[in-house]
């Protein structure tokens, strides 16, 4: 009776987790089909309204010229000017690259942590039945072992998808904040 209660509690998730990722499928399909994208099925999105940057010395508007553009440039620069400072000055201006399109679409998996959570939570639950499976006198099914060890592999694999989401969503955090 325990084992039927824990292969059908362990079916029951599996089938939850594969409609849930079939539906987010279906939807995130539909939503790339249809013109207008997610707003036909309801859930309109908002766009966020570019903020006013603040200015920096290069933008304002300079009423005296300053000593650097008053003097002509005689000659080609010192060697020692050349080398290791100005590759420092030149990497110390350069603006950092806006996140790819792999770290937008990874950072919306918000719902692999719960997600990770429960199927962790199963293993658990699946691996003490299997403990008490091998305790006993009969032998445990010829499947069990497998589901166990795929449960498992699938809980690590979602928990590190939760992972790296955070560090995307984070790493969009920071880009939009420089912005």
């Amino acid at each position: 009776m325990a084992y039927l209660l824990v292969m059908g509690s362990v079916l029951l998730s599996i089938g939850v987790c594969l409609g849930w990722a079939c539906w987010s499928l279906g939807r995130w399909t539909l939503g790339r089909l249809l013109p207008g994208g997610r707003q036909s099925s309801g859930t309109a999105t908002q766009k966020a309204k570019p903020r006013p940057r603040a200015r920096s010395r290069s933008d304002a508007p300079n009423k005296a010229p300053s000593k650097a553009q008053a003097k002509p440039e005689s000659g080609p620069a010192p060697k020692a000017t050349r080398g290791k400072a100005a590759t420092a000055k030149a990497v110390k201006n350069k603006e950092p690259t806006p996140p790819w399109a792999l770290t937008r679409g990874l950072s919306r998996c918000g719902s692999a942590l719960p997600l990770g959570l429960l199927m962790a939570l199963i293993y658990g639950v699946v691996r003490l039945a299997e403990k008490g499976m091998a305790a006993r006198a009969e032998s445990t099914p010829e499947g069990y072992h497998q589901l166990v060890s795929v449960l498992g592999v699938t809980a690590v694999a979602l928990l590190a998808l939760a992972l790296v989401s955070w560090f995307c969503r984070w790493r969009l955090d920071r880009c939009e904040r420089r912005q």
